[in-house]
C-alpha cells in the first residue's frame, strides 16, 4: 500500500464527528491524499489541527493483548479471511473468559477518538502512530483502531506509550462472545467503517505491521 509519509507542519484530523475522515492537504503530508483533499482540508476547523509533532514517534510496536506477544490470545479471524479487515484476538480459553482482560495500545501515540459509539462496534479508540521506516527512510503515519471495548480509560487527546493500558476487552452487551478487533488503518481519520470489506490501500494486516516494527528488547 502507499504510506501516509510525514511532510511538513500539519495532520488535519477531524477529531469529532462533523466530517469522520482526514483532510490531507498540501501543508500537511507529503503523500498524496486525492483531489477532493484541498476542499476538505478547508472545511476542518482550527481546533481539529494536531501538529505532526504532537504525535510521539513510536520506538515499535507489540501486540495489544498479552503484550509484548499476545500469550494468552490467538487471533481467531485473521486479516483477510471473510474480507475481514482486522485481527479479532480472543482468550485461549474462549467464550467470555477473556471478558474485562486489558487491552493495550500497540506503541507510542496520540488518541484522536475514544467513546462508545453503540451498534456493533461498543467502545472505540482509535490512536494515530508516526513510525520510522525501518529501511531509513520518511517517517509515515498509521492509525490504530480498538473496538468492542467493554471500558475506555483513555480521552481524545492524550498521548500514549506502547504497552498502556487503554481500556478492557468486551462483548458489546452479549452481541458477540468477548474478543479485540484490531485494525491497522494506512490514513488516519478514515469513517469508521463496517470492519469488513476491499481493504483497497487503506487498510493493513496488523500482525504484519506489528512484527515488521518490533522494539529493540533489552
Amino acid at each position: 500500500m502507499e504510506r501516509n509519509v510525514v511532510g511538513n507542519r500539519f495532520l488535519l484530523l477531524c477529531l469529532g464527528a462533523a466530517l469522520g475522515l482526514a483532510a490531507l492537504g498540501r501543508d500537511s503530508l507529503s503523500s498524496a491524499a486525492g483531489p477532493a483533499a484541498a476542499d476538505v482540508a478547508a472545511e476542518v476547523p482550527e481546533r481539529a489541527r494536531v501538529a505532526v509533532s504532537e504525535i510521539p514517534l513510536a520506538d515499535g510496536l507489540d501486540f495489544p493483548v498479552g503484550p509484548p506477544d499476545a500469550e494468552g490470545y490467538y487471533d481467531a479471524q485473521p486479516f483477510g479471511r471473510n474480507r475481514h479487515l482486522g485481527s479479532d484476538w480472543n482468550g485461549l480459553g474462549g467464550g467470555d473468559t477473556d471478558l474485562g482482560d486489558p487491552v493495550f495500545s500497540v506503541g507510542d501515540g496520540l488518541v484522536t477518538a475514544a467513546s462508545d459509539v453503540g451498534g456493533g462496534w461498543g467502545g472505540v479508540v482509535r490512536v494515530v502512530h508516526r513510525l520510522p521506516d525501518p529501511g531509513g527512510g520518511p517517517e509515515w503515519l498509521v492509525e490504530s483502531l480498538y473496538a468492542h471495548l467493554e471500558e475506555v480509560l483513555v480521552r481524545r487527546g492524550d498521548s500514549v506509550r506502547r504497552g498502556e493500558r487503554l481500556g478492557s476487552m468486551g462483548n458489546v452487551g452479549g452481541l458477540y462472545a468477548a474478543h479485540l478487533h484490531l485494525e491497522i488503518r494506512g490514513w488516519p481519520g478514515l469513517p469508521l467503517g463496517g470492519g469488513y470489506g476491499d481493504p483497497g490501500a487503506s487498510y493493513m494486516d496488523p500482525t504484519e505491521l506489528i512484527q515488521g516494527h518490533r522494539p529493540p528488547r533489552r
